[in-house]
């Protein structure tokens, strides 16, 4: 198989994984009477998950690549009754957190576990940090206030808190995964039809959920 060709089958492959998760588990999370249990869940899974695709992917555009596919799975959205902003603000959050674990994926696999949470943690609060300028650009543009802007208490709940813990839970997660060995193979002669599945998958279940 061609490089160009693995490498893409690559990016789809973790792409529709995290399309599915953000499908299936991220819209049952949602529906949980806990504001912030979704954001802290499904941000140690993106870790995890771009952490894992960084050992495939030697490229960070190509793993950056990864991050995109998920939010452009989410897109699928748009074809459905759900309103512009439920589907654009959940795609920038993909977008941004891709942003930051891909730029400091190297702190969070090869330093000592001290750096690693410090990493961790400021990833996790940094991305928060940004989603909440967007939520102003959104505000200036629309006249629309995400809870997360409502108050000064809100925003720093959002960021600090919840950030600090969500960046506790993905180091936590990685280090499992570490303390597991957890590997992905795909076996060459399937890992198209696989992959092509898992696209098509990704793509069916977030319209339908």
């Amino acid at each position: 198989m061609r490089k160009s060709m693995k490498t893409a089958l690559t990016i789809i492959f973790f792409g529709s994984i995290w399309g599915l998760l953000e499908a299936t588990l991220g819209a049952v999370l949602h529906m949980v009477p806990v504001p912030f249990i979704a954001g802290a869940i499904m941000f140690p899974l993106a870790a995890s998950l771009l952490i894992i695709a960084s050992d495939k992917l030697k490229s960070v555009h190509a793993l950056f690549a990864v991050g995109l596919l998920a939010a452009l799975i989410k897109a699928v959205n748009f074809l459905t009754p759900m309103n512009q902003w439920g589907v654009i603000n959940p795609m920038i959050a993909i977008v941004l957190e891709s942003l930051l674990i891909v730029g400091f994926v190297a702190y969070l696999k090869h330093h000592q576990w001290q750096k690693q949470l410090a990493a961790f943690i400021f990833v996790s609060v940094m991305w928060r940090g940004l989603y909440l300028t967007w939520f102003a650009a959104q505000f200036a543009l629309t006249g629309f206030i995400a809870d997360q802007i409502s108050s000064v208490t809100s925003m720093l709940s959002f960021a600090v808190l919840q950030g600090v813990f969500s960046g506790l839970m993905a180091f936590g997660l990685i280090k499992v995964i570490e303390h597991v060995n957890v590997y992905v193979l795909v076996p060459k002669r399937w890992a198209t039809t696989i992959t092509s599945g898992l696209f098509a998958l990704a793509l069916v279940l977030t319209y339908l959920l």
